[in-house]
């Protein structure tokens, strides 16, 4: 066995294998293969970049779908037609017909017998010796009965002009400002530019409660235009009613508040179009982080411009459904 050994190792074959196998292992040690270290940071932005454009995406799409309530919605329809038709009828019919048919013989009726009590009133002041100051009185009553009667059967008409000059002051602001600008959450957070995946989860999870509260506060936005809409309509139905209240000292103050609340109800679509275009607006001037802050402060300042996102939605909320009382206060209450 020895001998068979010796007789390998000193053969020129086995020489010639040793010699290549040790040229191969010094050729391998020269030229080492490429490590790829760099993978888990490869893997990290990567992650990053889909957390961070899922997050935009979210606050892009809330914005859109808060801006589609403007001018494409019930705020700047036409009166005739602001909460569509079923079939051949709308409800501009229905309440023209209910105003014609119903409404406006009361209204009449109301102011032939407030003219009837002032009538009684001047004759009560007239004698003898006074005729011609009471004839001046009968005079002014029959002035009066006919300018308050052409107010009452035009009573609807003049309820559509009020609601159409707001209609012109919402077309304005629309074609000023549009329907509401874009929102770049890389300009206003630094959060969403550091490659930081603790601080983008927690943006993410935020984001999608945040969208919870976007799709409330789209229902509570549709919720008090189309509210608005039908106030408008039953409001003007009955317009000759209050008007009629007008003409009279004691019940005039009942009148004008009527005209005072219409207007209102008409002027709280223009604060709601101002709430939805302004939205997207101050929303961008929230300064979450400052730019280079380390990594524990860039998550604390990711999630505080969440929650300030997401404050930010309720009070949306809580705008759009104190829109109609901060419009009585403009008109003094």
């Amino acid at each position: 066995m020895r001998e068979t050994i010796a007789k390998a190792v000193g053969s020129r074959g086995f020489s010639l294998a040793f010699s290549l196998t040790v040229l191969a292992c010094a050729a391998s040690l020269a030229l080492p293969a490429p490590a790829f270290a760099g993978i888990a940071e490869d893997i990290n932005a990567w992650l990053c970049g889909v957390l961070r454009d899922t997050c935009n995406w979210i606050f892009a799409g809330q914005t859109d779908m808060l801006r589609s309530i403007g001018t494409d919605g019930v705020l700047a329809a036409d009166f005739a037609q602001m909460l569509g038709s079923a079939g051949d009828v709308t409800m501009y019919d229905l309440v023209r017909g209910v105003w014609e048919a119903a409404i406006l013989p009361i209204g009449c009726g109301m102011l032939s017998f407030v003219f009837t009590v002032q009538l009684i009133k001047v004759s009560q002041r007239m004698d003898g010796n006074a005729s011609m100051p009471g004839v001046k009185e009968v005079v002014f009553m029959l002035v009066f009965f006919a300018v308050f009667l052409f107010l009452i059967q035009n009573s609807f008409d003049l309820m559509q002009a009020v609601y159409q000059v707001v209609q012109l002051a919402i077309d304005r602001v629309t074609g000023l400002f549009g329907t509401g600008s874009e929102l770049d959450l890389e300009a206003v957070s630094t959060t969403t530019t550091d490659d930081d995946v603790a601080a983008l989860v927690a943006m993410l999870v935020v984001a999608l409660v945040s969208w919870l509260v976007v799709i409330v506060a789209y229902v509570v936005a549709l919720v008090v235009s189309w509210a608005r809409a039908i106030q408008i309509y039953v409001m003007a139905a009955f317009s000759p009613i209050p008007l009629a209240l007008v003409s009279l000292d004691e019940t005039r103050q009942m009148g004008v508040g009527y005209l005072k609340n219409f207007a209102a109800v008409c002027l709280a679509g223009i604060i709601i179009l101002v709430l939805l275009v302004s939205f997207p607006i101050v929303l961008g001037g929230l300064n979450a982080a400052s730019v280079g802050a380390p990594v524990v402060d860039s998550i604390v300042g990711g999630l505080s411009y969440a929650l300030q996102y997401l404050a930010m939605c309720v009070l949306l909320i809580l705008s759009l459904v104190k829109s109609g009382a901060w419009a009585r206060d403009i008109l003094g209450g």
